[in-house]
């Protein structure tokens, strides 16, 4: 339906529809997950077509949005270096000229195992697995979840904490910031050390078996993120910023192995 729609409101601009993230993986739950695509275009956007597209996406919101980048297939076989900005759509809304989100490595490997189709004129898709495939990739996604695990996860959660420092650990906090963060980082050490993304809910199986002290809050993360009603508490959100410290050590473990 949504691509159908796509085609009638800015015709001949879809080439193909690359599906990636949780709905490829089997880890897809309505209501919480958004759908993640790469939009291959036969050409850049116009200006009428980012309108009426930014409102195409906007209509997703509320059952859960539609959210990924538009790319050439010119700047697709690039690679990332040699894009700056991008049409993306994050969290449905559409920003003609956003940096990083989905233009990280990390698309670029989840591509590679995702489900490609091609778009005919009445919107039609054939649908079949990606056999796309990149160099240095895999080197891609290793540095940037070393990066990020350093560069964004290790001051957000000493913000957080310093946030929750002064509420007792009964006090009830937010279920989709729990999950947030236990599951996020322990999903970024798994790329670096296998340099493969899984999914959310993955992560919380790959964490527990490295650090069992945290497998019944894990579980409750991974059981929240299906739809569970689990309620969490400040106390759980500090064993998640132990946990995502211990995820950050990791990335500063490598950092130096690396050094020479």
């Amino acid at each position: 339906m949504f691509v159908r729609e796509h085609v009638r409101i800015a015709p001949g601009l879809l080439d193909r529809v690359i599906v990636i993230g949780s709905a490829v993986v089997g880890d897809w739950w309505e209501g919480i997950s958004d759908i993640d695509l790469v939009l291959v275009t036969r050409r850049s956007l116009r200006h009428d077509e980012l309108v009426v597209l930014g409102d195409l996406h906007r209509s997703t919101i509320s059952e859960g949005p539609i959210d990924g980048v538009y790319l050439t297939e010119q700047q697709l076989d690039a690679g990332l270096e040699r894009i700056g900005v991008a049409p993306q759509v994050i969290d449905g809304e559409l920003d003609e000229q956003a940096h990083g989100a989905h233009l990280s490595w990390v698309t670029w490997r989840e591509v590679e195992s995702g489900i490609e189709g091609f778009v005919g004129t009445a919107g039609a898709i054939a649908w079949s697995p990606s056999t796309r495939r990149f160099p240095r990739v895999e080197e891609g996604v290793r540095a940037f979840s070393r990066q990020n695990l350093r560069d964004y996860w290790r001051p957000l959660g000493a913000g957080a904490r310093a946030q929750l420092s002064p509420r007792p650990d009964g006090d009830p906090v937010d279920a989709v910031t729990l999950r947030w963060i236990a599951l996020g980082p322990a999903r970024l050490v798994a790329t670096l050390e296998t340099g493969n993304i899984i999914s959310k809910s993955a992560s919380g199986t790959f964490a527990a078996q490295r650090w069992p002290e945290y497998v019944e809050l894990l579980s409750r993360a991974v059981a929240s993120r299906t739809g569970i009603n689990e309620s969490f508490t400040a106390a759980d959100e500090r064993a998640a910023l132990n946990l995502l410290d211990k995820c950050v050590a990791v990335a500063e473990v490598d950092s130096r192995s690396r050094k020479p």
